[in-house]
């Protein structure tokens, strides 16, 4: 018989994602990228060589513009890999807290059925919002972690859960409403920002001895991947202790 791990039982939150098969995608993308940014790096290195050897001006002009257009080359390929891995992780515990709520036996009102009961259960299983003292707020962050104590999830999550997400996401809206050249105070806001979370997550190239394009880092990225195998195995976890014990128990 065939025995199913985790993983495997984490897919039972989801309707018809394809998980694996986005992940297959990301991982051949990022690897690509990799590869061509480890080319340009060795070209670059040797026109510095060249230069060096040939003492020749043009050819420091030829580096030297090599150098700044591969700032912009770094900066689109951190983008790209932001823009796939922020909308998974997005995705995947929005696609597991939907499931847990589908497979719950919530009732809000003695009307389960009703346009409010139905509503405010749709609203309580979103990890979009957090629920504050007086109010519900947009908060993926917070909304994450608080449905996470609420499903009983927290306990089988990593234990780096919320600075991943911060740094992750943080990043994400810098890129996506200001590019690859923020703006200078984003920029340095940036950089204090960072020093709250594990160091080796971002890099910067430089301009006056100050932040101008901010990257992630392979270190960071290799967490991101390994943080969605991660919360995989936690969800698959969860599955097992709430909905699949009589599958998990041994025949009798």
């Amino acid at each position: 018989m065939l025995e199913l791990d985790n993983r495997d039982y984490a897919h039972f939150y989801f309707d018809d994602y394809d998980l694996e098969a986005q992940l297959i995608a990301i991982r051949a993308f990022l690897g690509t990228a990799r590869s061509v940014e480890a080319d340009e790096t060795a070209e670059i290195e040797a026109l510095a060589e060249r230069a060096k050897k040939a003492g020749s001006e043009h050819l420091v002009g030829m580096w030297t513009d090599a150098v700044h257009t591969s700032v912009y080359h770094d900066a689109a390929r951190s983008a790209a890999a932001v823009g796939m891995l922020a909308p998974f992780v997005e995705n995947l515990f929005t696609g597991i807290f939907r499931g847990i709520g589908k497979m719950g036996e919530d009732r809000i009102g003695h009307e389960p059925n009703s346009a409010r009961s139905q509503r405010a259960q749709a609203l309580f299983w979103d990890p979009h919002f957090y629920f504050a003292n007086r109010e519900v707020k947009e908060d993926l962050i917070s909304g994450i972690v608080q449905l996470a104590e609420a499903a009983d999830l927290a306990a089988h999550l990593p234990a780096d859960l919320k600075p991943v997400l911060e740094a992750l996401f943080g990043y994400r809206n810098q890129v996506l409403h200001n590019g690859f050249e923020w703006p200078v105070e984003k920029r340095e806001a940036f950089g204090n920002r960072i020093k709250t979370w594990p160091a080796g997550w971002f890099n910067s190239a430089t301009t006056g001895g100050k932040p101008w394009v901010w990257y992630m880092t392979e270190a960071f990225i290799a967490r991101v991947l390994a943080f969605i195998d991660e919360v995989l195995d936690a969800a698959g976890q969860h599955v097992r202790l709430h909905y699949a014990q009589d599958e998990a128990a041994p025949a009798g």
